[in-house]
């Protein structure tokens, strides 16, 4: 067991989308060459918590475990893209996740479970941390993109590095399922209209 590990607690959409964010990737790499994020799965980064103890947190999983799993299913969509303007003219192109009322309440809810205090703002990094001469050549070829794309996410997913190895590699930990479906049905109907949305997307750069 190492002394120190980090945790990262992300949010995971199904193999189709993140196939479609793989193929934005690899556009933006025939561009602009490797970046940051280039080879990283498509996910929702919801916490990183670094330098942790690791008895203290497995000491904690089970506790965890069911107070998420009291947490519904949620009903996500890809809409758009958007960016982040970061310090020393970095900037970060991101899938946009569409916000709702519905999806507000449940982010608000799971940040009250893990104990999140700070603003979390839901997206699917596509080049993360580039320079402005990069994003200037990028961005406009995705601020026209219509990429709508549904998806039902139903497990919080959790990896651990050790915080001072000289190459740490994120491994799965644990995943929490999402196991209230009671609030679900409602959504159903949702999903079809845009999959019928999703299946008219265009060519990309």
């Amino acid at each position: 067991m190492y002394m120190y590990e980090d945790y990262l607690r992300l949010l995971s959409p199904p193999e189709a989308v993140k196939h479609e964010i793989a193929r934005y990737k690899k556009a933006s790499a025939k561009l602009i060459g490797n970046y940051k994020s280039m080879d990283s799965p498509a996910h929702i980064s919801v916490q990183h918590l670094e330098r942790q103890k690791p008895f203290m947190a497995e000491t904690n999983v089970s506790k965890l475990e069911n107070s998420l799993n009291e947490l519904p299913p949620i009903l996500l969509h890809v809409d758009g893209f958007k960016y982040f303007t970061h310090l020393h003219s970095k900037m970060t192109i991101y899938a946009h996740i569409r916000i709702t009322p519905a999806v507000d309440d449940w982010f608000t809810l799971l940040k009250k479970k893990l104990h999140i205090k700070k603003t979390i703002i839901p997206h699917i990094t596509i080049v993360r941390d580039i320079p402005e001469k990069d994003f200037n050549l990028l961005w406009p070829h995705f601020k026209h993109k219509k990429l709508v794309e549904p998806f039902w996410v139903n497990e919080l997913k959790m990896l651990k590095r050790e915080s001072f190895a000289p190459s740490p590699q994120w491994l799965p930990f644990k995943v929490f399922e999402f196991k209230n479906l009671k609030d679900m049905a409602n959504s159903a109907e949702s999903i079809i209209n845009r999959q019928a949305a999703a299946e008219n997307q265009i060519n990309l750069f």
